[in-house]
């Protein structure tokens, strides 16, 4: 229990009507989940008017509201006070109710168009050769026998605070983070006291959200403009958008990449199908590192993640024996099969991974790159062309077809990623079922060659205007491997 007025201090409160001193049992933004004695912050949504749900949470016993609204209901049992950002208070709130753990962790947060799931799972592994570690994105939240589920890459405010509070109490450390450019535009991670802080990479994405690139690089900085003289940055100096974030810094930092002028970086290195040998030189000395990931996007990762575990104190021994013992990501650069040859699912789902990907492929397959591929409908459309182009002027043969289609014509999202082929890519088949399409990559495919099944990665599902079904890319190519009795990998 806490105090309502103790419960918002620090907000930004512009009126209220009842009495702060209510004992608050717990807080949310869902009705649904609304509990006797629960504060419900009535969040002014995109698609759902919190407030829409006052009654609900009230018949569930709240007995406090928090909105950006005016008071317009008047029940004496009730408080009501309105603050002038219901989002940054939601943080506030959430971070305060549990206690402000973070305060009290080594938090690390990832974040960049493309990597965030494999190094922050490459940290976390690392981290865990040393002392208890958390994890918190696209695949989960998870911490030792706990995983939860979630929808979002980055939860709302009040999940990650009740998770990182679960965790604490059983003896966690560290908690490694993705965190989204809507995240960071949303407020959820206003209050998470960051200790370190990736950028993996920028390219085009989330235009249906951000509306401009200019609007989403600076959601990116935000989360580097908040470290203060005690916290590190982490910067993949190869991407063009570095600088803009090293000129914004007041904390300490370090770079890696390829460049001669990274802190760290591989001085040689070897890439094949089997994974990846490096000797990376770092300010503690040179690391000899083996490991099971495939091509140059991994070892970029893998030097990213290398850095963070430096600056958390991390032996060259545990580094090496974690990254030599770490198992690719479902859904990233993940082989299912290797064979006459192989199958390679990725989650590749912009221009800029995607071309990235097959670039990394072309230097380690020693015939032909296969490339099975969509894009999303009711997402980005400015992507899609771009895409197209990647495609025709990195794979050896496309067949373009469904991802999630949501409420726009499967045909017509295939019509604008074909709008950004070469004029004179001829090496193509269109195929608008995915489990089709999928089927006939590898149908074609011979000894040597690549399948690259890229958009989906680790989910199981599709979603159609009217429906979502199970759809797995890793059961399709199963399937088909045991009805052609090709075996395992």
């Amino acid at each position: 229990m806490i105090l309502l007025r103790d419960l918002l201090k620090s907000v930004d409160i512009l009126a209220y009507t009842g009495d702060l001193n209510k004992n608050i049992s717990g807080i949310s933004f869902d009705s649904r989940k609304i509990k006797e004695n629960n504060c419900f912050i009535a969040i002014k949504g995109f698609k759902n008017e919190g407030l829409n749900y006052l009654e609900e949470a009230i018949n569930k016993g709240a007995n406090s509201i928090i909105s950006q609204n005016k008071p317009y209901k008047k029940n004496k049992n009730i408080t009501w006070v309105q603050v002038k950002n219901d989002r940054k208070a939601l943080s506030q709130i959430a971070s305060r109710f549990y206690n402000n753990p973070s305060e009290r962790m080594n938090i690390i947060g990832v974040t960049g168009t493309n990597g965030k799931t494999t190094v922050t799972s490459i940290i976390n592994a690392i981290l865990n050769k040393h002392e208890k570690t958390a994890k918190i994105g696209t695949l989960g939240m998870s911490y030792e026998d706990i995983f939860r589920k979630i929808e979002l890459t980055t939860p709302e405010s009040p999940d990650i605070f009740n998770f990182l509070s679960e965790v604490e109490a059983l003896g966690c450390k560290n908690v490694v983070i993705e965190v989204s450019s809507a995240a960071l535009k949303l407020n959820r991670v206003d209050d998470i006291n960051f200790s370190q802080c990736i950028f993996t990479s920028f390219s085009g994405d989330h235009l249906d959200f951000h509306k401009s690139m200019e609007d989403y690089f600076e959601s990116k900085l935000k989360l580097f403009r908040n470290l203060t003289s005690n916290n590190w940055a982490i910067v993949n100096i190869d991407d063009s958008h570095s600088f803009k974030i090293i000129d914004e810094l007041n904390c300490k930092y370090l770079t890696y990449g390829f460049s001669n002028n990274a802190d760290i970086k591989p001085i040689k290195y070897r890439f094949s199908l089997s994974g990846i040998k490096a000797i990376v030189q770092t300010p503690k000395g040179e690391i000899e590192i083996e490991s099971l990931l495939i091509g140059r996007v991994n070892l970029s990762n893998l030097l990213g993640a290398i850095s963070s575990a430096l600056i958390s104190g991390i032996s060259f021994d545990s580094i090496r024996s974690a990254i030599k013992d770490f198992k690719p990501v479902r859904g990233r650069l993940d082989f299912t099969y290797k064979n006459n040859f192989s199958v390679l699912i990725d989650y590749a789902h912009t221009d800029n991974a995607l071309e990235t990907l097959l670039k990394s492929l072309g230097e380690i397959v020693s015939k032909r790159v296969i490339l099975v591929f969509g894009a999303g409908g009711s997402r980005d459309k400015t992507k899609r062309s771009r895409m197209g182009k990647a495609a025709s002027k990195n794979a050896d043969f496309v067949v373009v077809t469904s991802d999630n289609p949501r409420n726009e014509e499967p045909k017509k999202i295939i019509e604008d990623i074909i709008k950004g082929f070469d004029k004179d890519f001829v090496n193509f088949q269109i195929e608008v079922e995915r489990e089709k399409a999928i089927r006939k990559a590898l149908s074609i495919a011979e000894k040597g060659d690549c399948v690259v099944i890229a958009g989906k990665g680790h989910e199981d599902y599709q979603i159609f205007k009217d429906r979502v079904i199970h759809f797995d890319d890793y059961e399709i190519v199963n399937k088909f491997l045991r009805e052609k009795n090709y075996g395992k990998i």
